[in-house]
């Protein structure tokens, strides 16, 4: 690469439905257009993640599609302002983070469709490779393979680290289901996360955020260490790609 950056591969939950369009080049999320995605640092629940992630707007939504972004260390910032109890019980807990994929993958790949979502992230059908490979690429702490095809992965983590000198949330705290996975995110003494902490991190997001309109040809480049990124529910057609880089 031109900047001289070492190249950096999707692998896991990540990879699960991009598709490598050449040299260090993949489409970005293949969820349906019509739905949000949250903010979130890229990769973030794998062992591996990448220090930068450029996005390159090729073909831009006929509406919405935007991608938003915001200096992690700001919700850091604003909640322990907002609500400083909150940001001590994730410091002095942590969060269990338990990720859930169902038996079937949904995807806009037309390989492995007919696998379940786990043997298609973890590139296995073997139950023991399968949970050693989760247990070293997805960085959790437990992993359990259900009878009905569907998974568990649990971490247990801290959830705000320090980057570049800066306090940054690092997941994703509010619980979701998207497609063929969804997530549960308690305080790590298993107690829910109260839904005030929850809006008033999603009324930081808001607050704070910024926008961008994609325009055909436009260039992105972040730091995926202190900045999170999400994609605003638009209308097709949509091409975005990126590329990411230690």
């Amino acid at each position: 690469m031109a900047l001289g950056w070492d190249e950096f591969r999707y692998t896991g939950v990540a990879g699960a439905d991009r598709i490598k369009l050449a040299e260090r080049v993949y489409t970005a999320s293949g969820i349906p257009l019509d739905t949000m995605i949250t903010f979130h640092h890229e990769m973030a629940m794998m062992r591996n993640f990448p220090r930068r992630v450029l996005f390159f707007g090729q073909q831009p939504a006929a509406a919405g599609g935007q991608t938003s972004f915001i200096p992690s260390n700001i919700l850091v910032e604003k909640l322990q302002e907002e609500m400083p109890e909150v940001v001590e019980k994730f410091e002095q807990d942590g969060i269990i983070y338990t990720l859930h994929t169902k038996s079937k993958y949904i995807g806009t790949s037309t390989i492995d469709t007919e696998c379940t979502v786990w043997q298609r992230m973890l590139k296995t059908t073997n139950l023991v490779e399968a949970e050693k490979r989760a247990l070293e690429m997805l960085n959790c702490d437990k992993v359990k393979f259900n009878n009905d095809g569907s998974a568990d992965f649990t971490y247990q983590m801290k959830p705000i680290r320090k980057y570049n000198n800066k306090r940054v949330m690092w997941p994703r705290l509010k619980s979701y289901e998207i497609g063929d996975r969804e997530t549960i995110v308690t305080y790590g003494d298993g107690s829910p996360i109260p839904s005030e902490a929850i809006e008033t991190i999603e009324k930081i997001y808001e607050e704070n955020c910024v926008d961008i309109n994609w325009q055909k040809g436009d260039i992105v480049l972040v730091d995926n260490l202190t900045v999170q990124h999400a994609r605003r529910p638009g209308k097709p057609p949509r091409v975005v790609l990126v590329s990411i880089s230690n």
